[in-house]
């Protein structure tokens, strides 16, 4: 049986176990004005170690370095700190006006301090290429590709830098040669994005007044970066397929744009490979809910036996502000966009009853 053959060249290690987190932690917490203002800081480092990862495997052991073989061998290092305040900004008396506030604000750094051996871990493979990077001393999922450097504008520009591809001509996209040797190839790539953002933050504010209510909920991260897949297809310009309104910007000739190349059947320059052209900041504001309610006075509840009757009207994901180009810059953790469906913007109206 060729499964069971193949079952049987899979080296096993039986000394896997859960990975370890040493986290240490220094904070403060205060109460201020008769509790009108709670606030909580935080600061940690957090290591985590024994991490699951593939067994670098030298092919003189007689196995290939294709089969899932793991141990515990990577490090990651969380540093970051913690703010947490919840503030009463006016209270008004015998039922009056009551303004509330709670934010939460984080921020977060973490890198890569050891793999199973000096070789990096690649993943997401696209279109034949990997798009992420698992490396030491550097954050984790990172974006690894080239680095564009304009548009070549005439045939002289193409002759006069590194060589490319045979097919490389004027309004095609110009790659820096990092490892200087007169060659665009794939050691040329390098680290081009970061897709974890430096702050997390969060704030709601709650208002009352007599028996109605407002609550107001804003969302939203700053410092982390996506690779949009998705323009890959839709900006490539390189088969019939519908585009973005951005290639009508495309470049026709002498100067026309220094950053959306031409349209060229089959990309004989290779302009839509994994570089920083689809690399976009994925800061993002987010106006995730609004809810209106009104809870009817227990006079009139009491009338029918009932304890509390409590109407609303609910909005999620009423706006959003980023300057990312794709549906939703609330993508996955590894900060690729590859045809996620946008979140809904749903209205709810409802009533609730407490007997």
């Amino acid at each position: 049986n060729v499964n069971q053959t193949l079952m049987s060249l899979t080296m096993a290690n039986t000394s896997i176990h859960w990975e370890e987190v040493h986290q240490s932690n220094i904070g403060v917490d205060m109460s201020l004005f008769k509790s009108r203002i709670n606030l909580s800081l935080d600061g940690y480092i957090k290591n985590t170690r024994d991490m699951l990862v593939k067994a670098a495997i030298p092919i003189t052991s007689g196995f290939e370095d294709v089969t899932d073989t793991y141990t515990n061998a990577g490090m990651v290092r969380n540093v970051g700190s913690e703010l947490f305040i919840h503030s009463v900004n006016f209270e008004g008396k015998n039922d009056g006006f009551r303004w509330e506030t709670t934010l939460n604000v984080s921020w977060n750094t973490n890198k890569i301090t050891a793999l199973n051996s000096s070789t990096p871990k690649y993943e997401n493979e696209i279109n034949g290429a990997y798009v992420t990077i698992q490396k030491t001393g550097y954050p984790v999922n990172s974006f690894f590709g080239y680095v564009t450097n304009g548009l070549f504008q005439t045939p002289e520009d193409v002759d006069g830098y590194a060589t490319q591809q045979a097919g490389t001509a004027p309004g095609d996209i110009r790659f820096k040669d990092l490892h200087p040797d007169g060659v665009i190839d794939e050691k040329d790539r390098t680290i081009i994005g970061n897709p974890n953002p430096d702050w997390l933050f969060s704030m709601s504010n709650d208002f009352y007044w007599k028996g109605l209510s407002l609550s107001i909920y804003l969302q939203g991260v700053q410092g982390n970066e996506i690779f949009n897949v998705n323009n890959i297809t839709n900006e490539g310009m390189a088969s019939a397929h519908n585009q973005t309104r951005s290639v009508i910007y495309r470049w026709k000739g002498y100067g026309t744009s220094t950053v959306v190349p031409r349209a060229a059947y089959a990309d004989p320059n290779q302009n839509n490979r994994i570089s920083d052209r689809f690399v976009e900041d994925g800061s993002y504001l987010r106006l995730k809910n609004i809810t209106l309610g009104y809870t009817i006075p227990r006079k009139w509840t009491d009338r029918i036996h009932m304890d509390q009757i409590r109407l609303y009207l609910s909005c999620d994901n009423l706006v959003t502000l980023t300057k990312y180009s794709g549906f939703d810059p609330e993508v996955y953790l590894n900060g690729l966009d590859s045809n996620l469906y946008p979140l809904q913007r749903t209205y709810s109206l409802g009533i609730n009853f407490n007997f």
